[in-house]
């Protein structure tokens, strides 16, 4: 987690202390909100975007997006989905949106991941501060690189908003995460919960961002369809479960509730009626109300004109209620919403896109709901930090209003227990922080929870949950110097108990671009010296026998010039290929390796592993464009990290499709991290750049970026001269 200097993670209050009331008959007529804001009605969809007059007109991005809202900011991040044209480029557009002002902002971050389409449930991670993206589909709508697909779509990217930075996490191993996927975050274990996807076979599946790890469950029968596509899916954060209803293209209508904790899956009996599912493409969404204690339902009915409705689940009493809305969204296509419960405001929030059918305009929208007034959320949790020592833990925290000397009861987990199965046990009290605890077994990872004593249940804030373990380790760089010297360096970790990093090495299967049909296709430079796509990353090897104090290693026990062989060993992670992706062409040059570090405290637990590096250029970043007079197009970026950077090459997409060359625009890499395309022409193009290094070596594409985009009408308020 970088955002955090201790070991610390955060854990909602919500969902710590929640004691909300249970779904009861839903009010009418209209009431202010309990401070959050101004009035809103009940039970009412109010549209809030886009209103006549508003000073940054709506963007009118197309479907197919993902949202997800951070607390801290007070904004809604979007990324992903169609473009303007409705069908059209499968994009990686960061956007924030501010609900009060009704104002969109175009974020140009770093770098991103592959452009997607069916991509909308991504979450926020409250403990990590990070929106959290999981693949979808990307390559089937034009303007987009295969070989930025096949070497950048990982597993996970998250994006920090304060800093506007996207981070490939690449954790290993993990499965083929597929499009139409349902997931959902749990802030009481702090990980994010994933099942479904067209085509997927894992199943459920957690990832935990503090130690970037992917768990495959496989939960006992019962459990839905592994592979249906875009479930109904979320955390009932009052209720402690996760619950699924609904696809878009099945006709189960059960409701199906996952505790994580027992990692068990059943059928809730639902005594009544329930919401219309049993029509392929109803394509409900979910969201829960942490006051309220209910998850709330938006679901075509296929039947009735595709119109919307609205329905409440009560989980304790196993009843869905139709609710009697004063008005309904507009009516859109099964892929079109996405919806969020924003409990500080104690509103849903749905971003509706319609169609512009049936004398309808194509409108991306945005909408409200208030299902009742409930009381505000407890104060914000105390905020605990963890510091380890050799055979203790050290425990600090802010006191809030109310005295430093008021008694506070510590609640500590069992050894080594995961996120999910935390089994908290009280030890001794104590009068204020800090507090030092010695009953530790060295090696082994806690959780630590504080709340204060006295004073109603109700009131009484419980801290952040905090764990004896380092954050995982990020900006690692691998320069390769030769073809037998590889320097690693990293970010040196913040927490001030870790005394050092392990650095590991597995060797890497690879495709060259030749070997790719739809890069060899399409490139008309491919190369043996550029990566197409990695087939399987081998077992990791330890390469340190005590743990590094400074933050970087030189490996001198390689080859690279040795080429591809077999991997020997169980496989860390595979990829299989379908012959018909694959094309005749020269074998990858080199060999090639990953690598990972894990930071290590003074009381010796291990962080979790860092994202991979390759012996191969990260991407370039910051890259930018410019047009220039009628026909050309600068370009600039960020130089890269990487020691014996030969230079830069520049890629070009003349067209949307495949037909359509990308072309390399530089004989040989420059220099210079800038470039003048004086043949651009008046058409629209997407320019990527990659790094090279000492051995010829290709790196990973940058994020594409436009001259004379397409639909850029909609960009005018929100891109300067140098743009994206």
């Amino acid at each position: 987690m970088q955002r955090a200097s201790l070991a610390v993670i955060v854990v909602a209050a919500a969902a710590v202390c929640a004691a909300a009331a249970a779904a009861a008959d839903p009010p009418a007529g209209r009431s202010p909100a309990a401070g959050e804001g101004p009035p809103h009605p009940l039970m009412e969809w109010v549209k809030r975007h886009p209103l006549p007059g508003a000073a940054r007109p709506s963007p009118r991005m197309g479907y197919e997006t993902s949202m997800a809202y951070d607390p801290a900011s007070r904004l809604i991040i979007r990324w992903g989905g169609h473009n303007q044209g409705g069908g059209g480029e499968q994009n990686a557009e960061t956007w924030a949106y501010d609900l009060d002002a009704d104002s969109w902002t175009l974020k140009e971050p770093n770098d991103a991941p592959p452009g997607v389409c069916c991509a909308q449930q991504n979450v926020f991670d409250e403990a990590g501060g990070r929106f959290v993206r999981f693949p979808a589909f990307s390559g089937s709508h034009g303007w987009q690189s295969f070989r930025e697909i096949r070497l950048k779509n990982s597993a996970v990217w998250t994006y920090d908003l304060a800093a506007n930075t996207w981070r490939d996490m690449r954790p290993c191993p993990s499965p083929q995460i597929r499009g139409l996927h349902g997931a959902a975050y749990d802030p009481q274990h702090q990980v994010t919960v994933i099942h479904g996807g067209e085509g997927t076979g894992h199943g459920t599946l957690v990832y935990d961002l503090y130690t970037n790890t992917v768990h495959e469950m496989k939960p006992p029968a019962p459990a839905p369809e592994n592979s249906m596509s875009q479930p109904g899916f979320t955390y009932d954060a009052v209720h402690k479960v996760f619950v699924l209803f609904g696809s878009q293209f099945g006709t189960d209508d059960r409701t199906w509730l996952y505790d994580l904790r027992t990692n068990a899956w059943r059928v809730l009996e639902v005594k009544g009626e329930r919401p219309p599912a049993r029509d392929k493409e109803s394509s409900p969404v979910l969201a829960a109300d942490t006051r309220s204690g209910i998850v709330l339902c938006n679901i075509r009915n296929r039947r009735e004109g595709d119109r919307l409705e609205t329905w409440a689940l009560d989980v304790p009493k196993a009843e869905w209620t139709r609710l009697r809305v004063a008005r309904e969204a507009d009516p859109s296509g099964s892929r079109n919403r996405v919806l969020l419960y924003l409990a500080d405001r104690n509103l849903f929030v749905m971003e509706n896109a319609t169609s512009g059918q049936g004398g309808q305009p194509r409108e991306q929208q945005v909408w409200t709901f208030r299902y009742a007034d409930a009381p505000a959320p407890h104060p914000p949790p105390v905020r605990l930090r963890v510091t380890t020592e050799k055979d203790a833990a050290a425990l600090e925290w802010d006191a809030p209003p109310g005295g430093p000397d008021a008694v506070w009861h510590i609640y500590r987990s069992a050894a080594d227990d995961k996120p999910w199965q935390i089994h908290w046990a009280k030890i001794p009290a104590a009068r204020g922080s800090p507090y030092r605890d010695t009953d530790l077994k060295p090696g082994a990872t806690y959780f630590y929870q504080v709340r204060r004593a006295g004073g109603g249940a109700a009131d009484a804030p419980w801290s952040f949950v905090a764990r004896t373990q380092p954050p995982v380790v990020v900006g690692a760089v691998a320069s390769v110097v030769s073809p037998k010297r590889v320097e690693l360096t990293w970010e040196k970790p913040a927490a001030q108990d870790v005394v050092g990093c392990h650095v590991e090495r597995a060797e890497v299967s690879v495709l060259s671009s030749e070997q790719v049909q739809r890069i060899r296709g399409r490139y008309r430079q491919a190369s043996d010296a550029a990566a197409g796509a990695v087939k399987a990353v081998g077992p990791f090897k330890r390469l340190t026998s005590v743990p590094l104090a400074e933050p970087k290693y030189v490996d001198e026990s390689l080859d690279l010039a040795a080429g591809q062989k077999d991997l020997a060993g169980p496989l860390a992670e595979e990829r299989r290929f379908h012959p018909d992706e694959l094309a005749q062409g020269r074998p990858y040059r080199f060999a090639a390796y990953a690598y990972r570090i894990v930071a290590v405290n003074r009381l010796g637990v291990e962080s979790g592993p860092s994202p991979l590096v390759f012996t191969w250029p990260s991407a370039v970043q910051h890259v930018f464009s410019k047009e220039e007079g009628t026909e050309a197009a600068r370009l600039r970026w960020r130089p890269n990290p990487e020691k014996a950077i030969k230079g830069y090459l520049v890629y070009r997409q003349d067209g949307r499709y495949d037909k359509e060359p990308i072309v390399r625009l530089t004989a040989e890499p420059i220099a210079a991290a800038e470039f003048l395309d004086q043949d651009a022409g008046k058409d629209t193009r997407r320019y990527e750049v990659v790094a090279v290094d000492a051995l010829g070596q290709e790196g990973e594409p940058s994020q594409p970026v436009w001259a004379r985009r397409e639909w850029a009408r909609f960009y005018v308020p929100y891109v300067g001269q140098w743009h994206q």
